[in-house]
Formats: C-alpha cells, sequence, structure tokens
C-alpha cells in the first residue's frame, strides 16, 4: 500500500488538473486553457444507440512540482482506471529536479484518451511508486432522438 504524500522534503505538489490545452509563453509561463473535469457525449439520430460508442478524445494535465530538497532524476507515471478498473499502459516520462528548492518542474502531458464507458475515469499520479495524487474525469452520454419530419 502506499500513501499519499510522503516526501516531507520535498517535491512538493503544487496542482494537477485537466484542461483542453496549456499555452506557453516566450518567459516560460504557462497559461491552462479551459480546465475540465467532464465530457458529455451526445448522439442526436432518429434511433440514437443506447450505449455510448467508443470516441477519442484530446486533453492537456499539467502537474506543477517544486523541487524542495529533491535532486536528480525521477519517474513519472500517469495510470488511467476506467470505471470498470481496467487500467490501460500508463503515460510515463522522467521529470528532473535541480537548482534552488523553491524551482520546479511543470509537467504538460497531451494525451489522446478513448472512452469506451460512462462513469468516473481517475487519473492517477506517480512520482515513482509514490501516489501523488489521483483527478476524477466523468465520461456523461446524453442520447437523443430526433424527429424526421413526415
Amino acid at each position: 500500500m502506499t500513501t499519499a504524500m510522503p516526501f516531507e522534503r520535498g517535491p512538493y505538489l503544487l496542482a494537477a488538473f485537466i484542461c483542453e490545452k496549456v499555452l506557453e509563453e516566450k518567459d516560460g509561463v504557462k497559461s491552462a486553457i479551459r480546465i475540465i473535469d467532464r465530457v458529455t457525449r451526445t448522439v442526436v439520430d432518429p434511433s440514437p444507440p443506447e450505449k455510448m460508442e467508443p470516441f477519442d478524445h484530446e486533453l492537456t494535465l499539467l502537474i506543477k512540482l517544486k523541487s524542495g530538497n529533491a535532486r536528480g532524476v525521477y519517474p513519472i507515471q500517469v495510470r488511467l482506471v476506467k470505471p470498470s478498473g481496467e487500467s490501460p499502459t500508463p503515460f510515463a516520462q522522467n521529470v528532473l529536479f535541480e537548482g534552488e528548492e523553491d524551482r520546479g518542474v511543470d509537467i504538460v502531458m497531451n494525451m489522446k484518451v478513448r472512452f469506451d464507458q460512462t462513469g468516473i475515469y481517475w487519473f492517477h499520479i506517480y512520482l515513482g511508486d509514490v501516489r501523488l495524487t489521483q483527478i476524477p474525469f466523468r465520461v456523461n452520454y446524453v442520447p437523443q432522438v430526433r424527429q424526421v419530419p413526415g
């Protein structure tokens, strides 16, 4: 079993959220555009399917960490857990902590996620073997019957 945050002296989690995109200015400052925690799939048809058909959706995950006393390379992993409990291959990369304790890293992960179930998907964020946090993301399905004239 992992603990929620055993890093007493760093690195520190400042933020972790899902948005539509992240802009980066020339000076390195980032702006998160349209922070979201759900997507609604709407199908308008004379006879829409009762069950949602799978679809791909592009998301951006922004994770902000400050180093504290941490130095060196750490693996960061994002494990997606579907409402059914299935977990596809995780998104992974390494991060480097260097310099002053107030320096940090911003991890921007552009992802294309296939949603094939309705309900809450969890994005579990790990630094090494330690889960830093988890982010819920809800997928809704709204079938709408469109009346055909005549």
